[in-house]
């Protein structure tokens, strides 16, 4: 039996068990056997208005078959940098009688295949030695409390950035956006615990571990001193980080330093921090760069930076449940 045979004896079925006052989903199913979504859906037409026969569906019947648009979506699932253009001609190759245009295509994509489009993130290739030493490290600190934990890390902020989305009509020209050929950067050193920020060191200077050692010497020491508590400080695996005069320095303070898995920015929340913090100063990019910077840090709530440390918890199960491999972060 067809499935629309299938479905037609289903309506009839149901029907006359309706008209012969059996009326309850429950017992219907007890009854028949049909799923319970098609009873309920069956019931439900014929309360609202007495009749199982389905609306007719309103606008012009879709240009491609539900085969064609499964097709489309293997050609996606196959290759996901796949052009709306080349996906058209693949479609007309398949069946050359076929008419249809690329924005049929691209709004079958987005509309009925729900597929989006975007810019692929760039991640740090993972060989097998670090998946196996980031699932290692994981499984070591899955019970860590991270209250404790003083998060830290580099970048570097550019004005100009081109990376803002805007609205225009069609018809209309492109908006554009003046830049300079050399942006200016500020290079930025920042640290937060689960209690809220530390510091936000700029400068534009190269970084190297003299420049480190002041900013440890004049922000970070401090801090601990007056907090009067033990932290765990995290830092990634950079040679600035690993210097003997920095490992050296560590150690005449007494403070723990977090071993870290090569290749994890997805662990670190200060990372999400920094494309906050990003997402705000590109917006208001002007002369006066480093004030700017500096208002949006001190702007930023704390609870924020609860947040930021409590999702720890489940970044290092995230990072075991795959094995090691990139998360989601």
């Amino acid at each position: 039996m067809s499935t629309g045979s299938k479905f037609e004896a289903q309506r009839t079925v149901v029907s006359q068990l309706w008209a012969n006052n059996i009326q309850k989903p429950a017992e219907i199913i007890r009854l028949t056997g049909f799923p319970k979504s098609t009873v309920y859906d069956l019931v439900n037409r014929l309360k609202e208005r007495s009749s199982v026969t389905p609306l007719p569906i309103p606008g012009r019947p879709p240009i491609l078959t539900v085969k064609q648009r499964r097709h489309l979506g293997q050609i996606v699932q196959n290759n996901n940098a796949a052009t709306a253009a080349g996906m058209t001609e693949r479609l007309k190759q398949k069946d050359p009688i076929l008419k249809v245009s690329v924005r049929t295509v691209q709004r079958t994509l987005k509309k009925t295949l729900k597929f989006e489009v975007c810019r692929p993130l760039r991640v740090p290739l993972l060989q097998p030695y670090h998946i196996a030493a980031r699932l290692e490290w994981a499984q070591k600190h899955i019970r860590d409390n991270w209250s404790n934990t003083i998060f830290s890390d580099e970048t570097t902020f550019q004005m100009f950035r081109n990376t803002q989305l805007v609205r225009y009509h069609r018809g209309e020209s492109r908006p554009h956006r003046s830049m300079v050929k050399h942006p200016y950067k500020v290079h930025a050193w920042g640290a937060f615990t689960a209690q809220g920020p530390i510091a936000l060191v700029l400068f534009t200077e190269n970084f190297n571990a003299k420049r480190y050692q002041q900013i440890l010497e004049t922000h970070l020491f401090p801090y601990i001193s007056r907090a009067n508590r033990q932290f765990c400080f995290q830092q990634d695996n950079s040679p600035i980080h690993k210097a003997r005069a920095i490992t050296d320095l560590f150690e005449r303070h007494n403070i723990h330093i977090l071993d870290w898995p090569a290749y994890s920015p997805d662990i670190n929340p200060i990372e999400n921090l920094w494309a906050i913090l990003k997402g705000k100063v590109e917006k208001l990019s002007t002369i006066d760069f480093q004030t700017i910077i500096r208002q949006e840090w001190e702007g930023l709530d704390d609870n924020l930076f609860l947040r930021l440390a409590n999702s720890m918890k489940n970044r290092v199960s995230e990072v075991i449940e795959r094995e090691g491999k990139k998360t989601d972060y």
